[in-house]
C-alpha cells in the first residue's frame, strides 16, 4: 500500500474488522493490532485487494 503509516505488510495479516474507523487486524502471529488510516476507504480496498480476510462484527 503507497502512502501508508501502516507497519505490517500483507503477507503478515490473518483477518481484519472495522468499527468507527478504527480497523482491528489480526496477525498471522497471533497479535491483534488496531489502525486508524487517514484514508479508510483506500486501507479497506487494499486490505480486500491482497485477500486479507474480513470478519463482520454484525450478528
Amino acid at each position: 500500500m503507497h502512502e501508508t503509516e501502516f507497519p505490517y505488510s500483507a503477507t503478515e495479516l490473518s483477518a481484519f474488522a472495522e468499527t468507527f474507523g478504527t480497523f482491528i487486524i489480526s496477525l498471522k502471529n497471533g497479535q491483534i493490532v488496531h489502525h486508524d488510516p487517514k484514508d479508510e476507504e483506500s486501507f479497506r480496498k487494499w486490505l480486500l485487494d491482497n485477500e486479507v480476510r474480513y470478519l463482520s462484527l454484525r450478528n
